[in-house]
């Protein structure tokens, strides 16, 4: 696992740029290809702070003997966390919990003077790495206006105990030659812990949730003092809480879809780049091949691509057919397929293999789906150090198909 957390997708839609071949006096169109997507978020984006008060209730040694009001006191927790995606985040949570445990039944009845009713209190310090997963996002696609969410939390960390009931110095004198006594360590001690639970989620506006969350935590026999037979102790703590949602660099606090299908929008696109077309075309190439001259040029059709994506769209599709059909049509030429990737996003050597990745996609597509002879094909990428389209930094998230003279 490279990273614990995977960057993400998303911010814009994908767009198509329509032709036969690229003349003097020729015209773009695009066309709207509707993709409906999750915006681009950085590192700093998705990020909540929480506070919780509950209760726990102890699962140690002999405390099945006791009553459960007597093994159950306070909680109160501080969280701060990410979600990575809208099904996967994590947190660090550190809480502060008054614990109960309890004496065996042997002692207690027999020495009731000194046990009394056998229960003894600590304090506990806990802190915990969890990692969270939205159950209905997993295993549902996200939606960003549902209200109600169930979290599977998984989580490792460690227990402090300190502060022992003073009344456990003096169980360390034995009552009597044929009891032993019934021994507490007061020193202060911290222990590895693991745990697992469910958190309920309500969502009361866009920046606050409240929630309900129950987790059961495993840790060291001896976190209460003693030691018993067994290698682990357990509590339960069930707390309730609200969560607040930090704005990301759009201004939202939540995931969110972004959407482009307004053909107003479209043919406001089609204007400006008729008006202020920057073609990325090649300087002239002049070849002679039996006294002819043939010259590079740029076809009309291109393949857009949704931010930090490389799969082809099915209206993008089209432009990959047409592309195969003026191979068909022109046994002259051969094509250059070029990736680029917009410089806005990412880092250079991520693009740089980003294009690869989108110049080569086309080219299985063209090969396998088509059935263009490979020999015919000539695969090019430049990442983001060459920005084809200057008018719009979404454009360059493209393929573009380049013609070159085919040797005989």
């Amino acid at each position: 696992m490279k990273k614990i957390a995977i960057l993400f997708v998303v911010f814009f839609c994908s767009v198509s740029l329509w032709a036969q071949t690229i003349e003097d006096d020729a015209t773009w169109k695009l066309k709207t290809d509707t993709v409906r997507a999750l915006k681009h978020y950085k590192a700093d984006d998705n990020w909540f702070i929480g506070i919780q008060a509950g209760a726990n209730h102890s699962l140690s040694e002999n405390s099945r003997f006791g009553s459960f009001g007597a093994m159950t006191r306070p909680s109160i927790a501080l969280s701060v966390g990410k979600y990575f995606s809208p099904a996967i985040g994590a947190r660090v949570q550190l809480a502060y919990l008054k614990q109960m445990s309890r004496a065996n039944s042997e002692v207690i009845e027999a020495f009731p003077e000194v046990y009394g009713k056998g229960n003894y209190g600590f304090n506990m310090f806990n802190g915990y790495l969890d990692g969270l997963f939205n159950l209905h996002n997993i295993f549902a696609q996200y939606d960003e206006d549902i209200r109600f969410n169930v979290v599977g939390i998984l989580g490792m960390g460690f227990n402090s105990s300190f502060g022992f009931d003073d009344k456990v110095k003096e169980w360390d004198k034995s009552p009597s030659e044929e009891f032993a006594p019934y021994q507490i360590s007061t020193d202060n001690k911290t222990f590895f812990s693991l745990r697992a639970g469910l958190q309920f989620n309500y969502m009361l506006s866009n920046a606050l949730d409240i929630n309900l969350e129950a987790t059961f935590n495993a840790t060291d026999d001896a976190f209460n003092g003693t030691r018993y037979d067994r290698k682990w102790d357990s509590y339960a703590n069930v707390m309730l809480g609200l969560t607040y949602h930090f704005k990301d660099q759009y201004g939202d606090r939540r995931f969110r879809y972004t959407e482009v299908n307004d053909q107003a929008w479209v043919d406001e696109l089609n204007r400006k780049i008729n008006e202020e077309r920057n073609k990325p075309v090649p300087a002239p190439v002049v070849t002679e091949v039996k006294k002819e001259v043939v010259k590079n040029e740029m076809l009309g059709m291109t393949v857009s691509f949704i931010i930090d994506k490389y799969n082809i769209t099915d209206i993008q599709k089209k432009n990959v057919a047409e592309a195969a059909k003026y191979l068909e049509d022109h046994p002259e030429v051969n094509l250059i397929i070029t990736g680029y990737a917009d410089v806005q996003t990412g880092n250079p050597a991520y693009n740089l293999k980003l294009s690869q990745r989108r110049a080569e996609a086309v080219c299985n597509m063209m090969v396998k789906e088509f059935g263009v002879d490979p020999s015919r094909i000539r695969v090019d990428y430049k990442g983001d150090s060459l920005q084809p389209y200057q008018l719009k930094n979404e454009w360059n998230r493209v393929v573009v198909f380049i013609t070159e003279a085919r040797n005989k």
